[in-house]
């Protein structure tokens, strides 16, 4: 029985260091930020936040969208406003799984003219 018990508490001692090991190395974690497009290159862009200016590394699988909407990489234009979800990296990079555009301004309408001057009868 003794026996068992020990057997028992050694296996945990040696998996515990083990399992917080792999924790520790598990996906990079993931980050949300906002900022505007500084420049735009084939495979990254730079990204102004309040902080600091960002690297965003681009690849195959990185989505470009629009109120849900697939968008192409053309629409990345320096000026836009954009949030960016992806994995940091220890440069300080940010892999980016998505990067969201503003949805489009809606129009300002003038109001319309009666021809009465804007005064009621």
């Amino acid at each position: 029985m003794q026996r068992r018990c020990f057997a028992v508490l050694s296996l945990i001692a040696l998996l515990i260091p083990g399992m917080a090991l792999a924790a520790a190395s598990g996906k990079p974690k993931e980050e949300k930020i906002k900022g505007e497009i500084v420049s735009v290159g084939e495979d990254r862009l730079q990204l102004k936040t309040k902080k600091a200016t960002v690297t965003v590394l681009l690849t195959q699988e990185s989505r470009i969208v629009m109120q849900g909407a697939e968008m192409s990489p053309a629409a990345l234009k320096q000026g836009v406003k954009v949030t960016i979800l992806g994995a940091a990296q220890p440069s300080g990079e940010i892999i980016a799984r998505e990067i969201q555009l503003p949805a489009p301004a809606a129009a300002v309408q003038a109001p319309m003219r009666s021809g009465h001057g804007g005064h009621s009868h």
